[in-house]
């Protein structure tokens, strides 16, 4: 088995994440605070809630440091849906925030005449090849539920997008740190795929 901290800052049910990974072979550990997460290599973040709430909550809780010195060390790190968008540098949901800032670019709502949140299952196209999309269809269907993406993102980090009036970055890559927007453990046999191929991703391989 793989193991698997999926860590637990106070944003979000993570009862359905759990259950995913262990669907498919991992041993997972929730984690509360980084010393609980000690000696294990493959990191989660989820989130669902605003992104100014989840910085001040990861910084509460001491995961701010952790996360940084987590990803110098090179260790895999895989950020989902509210953890995808702390990624990147600022967000503007209520106000302006500092996130992470591993991925160059801005958190910012949706404008369009669309429905927004934009809710429900799309379709991701992978920008180029990479690990985390082997054994998936060129086009897998996702399941999202979100009102803001990033914008201003470097090409040699995406590796996703998808179209909701015009296309985003739905998935981002940057070292040993992964990303998507979309919730791979609400996603079917395509969502469960994702999760066992972070499971065994070596970012080594892909430098």
């Amino acid at each position: 088995m793989s193991q698997v901290c999926v860590i637990d800052y106070g944003m979000g049910n993570l009862r359905s994440l759990a259950n995913a990974l262990h669907a498919v072979g991992a041993d997972v550990r929730v984690a509360g605070e980084p010393g609980e997460a000690a000696g294990i290599a493959r990191w989660i973040l989820p989130g669902v809630g605003a992104f100014g709430s989840a910085m001040r909550c990861l910084r509460e809780r001491g995961w701010v440091d952790a996360l940084h010195e987590h990803r110098a060390a090179g260790r895999p790190f895989f950020g989902i849906c509210l953890g995808f968008q702390v990624l990147f540098e600022r967000g503007f949901e209520h106000g302006a925030h500092d996130g992470l800032g591993w991925i160059q670019g801005d958190v910012t709502r949706f404008e369009t005449q669309l429905h927004v949140p934009h809710v429900g299952w799309n379709v991701v196209r992978p920008s180029r090849p990479h690990a985390i999309w082997a054994g998936l269809p060129d086009a897998s269907h996702m399941y999202f539920v979100h009102s803001y993406r990033p914008v201003g993102v470097p090409a040699a980090a995406v590796l996703g997008e998808t179209a909701y009036d015009g296309d985003f970055v739905c998935a981002v890559v940057q070292g040993a740190a992964l990303g998507v927007q979309f919730h791979p453990e609400k996603s079917g046999a395509d969502g469960l795929r994702l999760l066992r191929n972070f499971l065994v991703w070596r970012p080594q391989e892909d430098a």
